[in-house]
């Protein structure tokens, strides 16, 4: 069963390659310039990360914030820390 579950992903994988390949090969045929997506640089890709954990801490600061209040009947029961 292994054995054709691999020969399987293999010939799918051909088939894609194929594929891709046959496009590319359009592509070129016609004269037209390939072009690579644009990656970002380290730091860039470091500056986005802090930012994307950045607005995750806030939105778990707001869903804290609005289950507060939600949960809110005159005393402190119920109520959860915000963190800062």
């Amino acid at each position: 069963m292994e054995t054709i579950m691999i020969i399987a992903v293999i010939s799918i994988a051909n088939i894609l390659c194929f594929l891709f390949g046959a496009k590319i090969g359009q592509i070129v045929s016609k004269g037209e310039d390939i072009e690579l997506p644009k990656m970002p640089s380290p730091k860039e890709a470091i500056d986005k990360y802090k930012d994307k954990k950045e607005q995750e801490k806030e939105l778990e600061r707001n869903k804290i914030i609005m289950e507060n209040i939600d949960n809110y009947d005159g005393t402190p029961i119920g109520q959860k820390d915000v963190p800062r």
